[in-house]
Order: structure tokens, then sequence, then C-alpha cells
């Protein structure tokens, strides 16, 4: 069965980062403490209220802002994250530790005056919390944006893409933009450099190529093609796993599926 694929026009591919870690350690610790109050209460035969349990356990859930936060602010003040300044480190965490105790603190009792009949003190619980949680925010916010910052950052790429190019055309060399090449593709000893209104020949390999132009945009789709996404307007299958795809020039380019792995964002 045919499958035709309309685009206007494919912009550069979106990275999703993945779910930072913070969030997974922090849903994953929410539901073991409520998991926790729930096998406390049945071995001490106490009531286990599902909505208070998950009302105080939001403690574990204003990390993820909090995190966010404090993330945010030592990247701009202490970019480089060095140990020798771990005492601006220690100051941002205890402040952001005392905030994620009152804002908890008041969220759990205006919650509280609104379900729960009576409501709970706002000195109890909030002397409760300083009590068993503040060495808990204090450590998280000090140690885990340290860790966090220097393992999972990524390297800032010092491989920047070309946006113009040089080719060679006789004795002369001429510079295009790489955004007005439309596909780059094989008639050797030579590749073919089309763009939107010229064809031009060129001594440099699609492997040359490859290495110069962002690869989230010229996408190798066949051993003698690459094409530039942008420019892509259809993709017709031919029901064996590979494509064709319309350019929006009017030229039909043969995807292979032995390339599936760098054209396949096109069929999303």
């Amino acid at each position: 069965m045919e499958q035709s694929i309309y685009k206007r026009e494919i912009l550069k591919i979106s990275k999703f980062d993945k779910i930072p870690l913070y969030i997974i350690i922090v849903v994953f610790v929410f539901l073991l403490a409520v998991l926790q109050d729930y096998i406390f209460s049945s071995i001490q035969q106490t009531g286990f209220y599902i909505s208070e349990s998950l009302l105080y356990n939001t403690f574990w859930i204003f990390f993820i802002p909090f995190t966010f936060i404090i993330n945010k602010l030592i990247k701009i003040i202490n970019p480089k994250n060095k140990l020798g300044k771990l005492p601006l480190n220690l100051g941002i965490g205890l402040i952001i530790s005392v905030l994620h105790i009152l804002f908890f603190t008041s969220i759990f009792i205006l919650v509280s005056n609104l379900v729960f009949t009576p409501a709970h003190s706002f000195s109890n619980i909030i002397k409760a919390a300083f009590s068993n949680q503040f060495y808990i925010a204090l450590l998280w916010y000090v140690i885990f944006p340290a860790i966090y910052i220097s393992i999972y950052k990524k390297p800032h790429l010092t491989n920047f893409y070309q946006e113009k190019i040089k080719l060679k055309i006789g004795s002369k060399i001429i510079t295009i933009p790489t955004s007005s090449i439309l596909l780059i593709s094989t008639d050797k000893p030579y590749s073919i450099i089309y763009t939107k209104d010229q064809k031009i020949l060129d001594n440099k390999s699609l492997k040359e190529f490859e290495t110069r132009l962002d690869p989230t945009i010229f996408l190798r789709v066949h051993r003698s093609t690459i094409i530039n996404a942008k420019y892509t307007k259809e993709l017709k299958s031919r029901s064996n796993g590979d494509y064709d795809a319309t350019l929006e020039n009017g030229q039909v380019i043969r995807l292979s599926r032995h390339y599936r792995g760098n054209w396949q964002q096109l069929l999303q």
C-alpha cells in the first residue's frame, strides 16, 4: 500500500532532551515515601489516609522546580562549579532549602484549610519540616547540582558546521551559503551540488561534504545522494522499505532503506 506524506517544510530536527535525572529521582522517592507510609500504618495498625500521605509527601515534589532554579543560579553565578566556590554553593543551597520548606508549608496549610477539618497548624508543620527534612533539602541543594552539572552537562561542541562552503569551478573558487543547497549527488570523480538556481561540479567526495555540513539538515539518504531536509516536499513509499522524496524544485530522489537511520525522522 502506497503512502504519501506531504510536508511544506522539514525544519531542523528537534532534539528532545531526556527527562532530567532529578525528576526521575524525585518521582521515585515520592512514590516510595507514600508506600512507606502505607507499610508503616499496616505494621503499626494505624489508619492510613492516602490524601494526607500525598499532601505531606508533596515536600518531595517541590524538589523539581527548586532544583531547576538552583541549577540555573549556579550556572549563572558559578558556571564552572569549582570546589573552590563551595561556600557560594552552600549559601545558595541554604537559601533555597529555607524557601523550599516555607513554600511547602504554605501550600500544605492552604490545602489543609480547604480539605481537612480541623486544619493543620502552620507552626506544627513548619517545625516538623525543619526538624525532619531540612538537612535533606540542604544536602540535596548543595551536593546534587554539583554532580548534575559536572556529569550530565553536555560538552560544548567545538565542531561548528559551516554556513558557507567553498566550491571549485574550473580555475575559480566560489562561496555559496549551505542553506541554498538542495542536494548533493555523485558523478564520479565529481560531486554535483544542486542549488535553487544552478548546478555545480566539485571534486570533493560525499564523505567530505558529510563532515562539513550539519547532519541534522543534510541527510545521507543513498550511497550517492545527500539531501537538504528543509526542501523535502513529499515522500512516497516504494512498498519495499525504500521511499521516493520529491524536493521543492520537483526533483525526485530515492531514499535507500540502507540509510534509513539517517532519514527516518522524515517519516515522523
